[in-house]
């Protein structure tokens, strides 16, 4: 009897043993906290180029252009024997080209009122543009008053007109006495400059339209 009694008490200790082992491998663990993101490293992230913006060339300007009358004396060219005249825009500037036979005459070129008037005839001349530019020449026409056999004659337009730009139009306004006019109509005073060519001879009246 007291080896059963004995018995007891220890099958009890055993039985709560193994319910506590039991109840230890039923229960839930505590979860893992969960790994960080990897944070991306620079040469793995996508760069959005920065836009980058043109400045416009600026429009060509014309070294020494002014207003003010450009003269040189008809004593210092010979006869000029005007063979053709042509008008053209570029970007920036206009320009007259006057072609001659074999030099370019004197002149004087520079600003002037309106009305134009028309030489010999004294009738007044529309122009277009707000200004008038006057390019008179001396000695010159459109006929050799030397009397040259065979020489050429002018046998282009009277009046050019423009394919844009600030001159308007070139009109020939004047054939007489050795002396040739030419107007160009231009919208405002434009700033203008004034260059001598050989071969041909030819004179380039260039005015800013800008």
């Amino acid at each position: 009897m007291r080896t059963g009694c004995r018995s007891r008490p220890a099958a009890v200790a055993a039985t709560a043993a193994l319910l506590a082992l039991l109840a230890a491998g039923c229960s839930t663990p505590e979860p893992s906290p969960p790994s960080p993101s990897p944070t991306p490293s620079a040469s793995s992230t996508s760069l959005t180029p920065t836009p980058t913006t043109s400045t416009p060339s600026p429009e060509p300007t014309l070294t020494g252009a002014a207003t003010t009358p450009v003269v040189r004396a008809p004593g210092d060219g010979g006869f000029g024997l005007l063979v053709a005249a042509r008008l053209a825009s570029h970007a920036g500037y206009d320009r007259f080209v006057l072609e001659f036979q074999d030099v370019a005459p004197g002149y004087r070129i520079e600003y002037t009122a309106k009305p134009v008037v028309a030489d010999p005839s004294g009738e007044t001349v529309s122009v277009a543009g707000d200004s008038v530019l006057t390019i008179r020449l001396e000695p010159s026409s459109g006929f050799d008053l030397l009397g040259r056999p065979d020489s050429p004659m002018y046998t282009g337009p009277r009046r050019i007109a423009s394919d844009g730009g600030a001159v308007r139009e070139a009109v020939l306004v004047g054939d007489f006495e050795g002396v040739l006019r030419w107007v160009l109509g231009v919208d405002g005073e434009q700033p203008f400059v004034v260059t001598e060519l050989s071969s041909p001879p030819r004179l380039v009246v260039d005015v800013a339209s800008g």
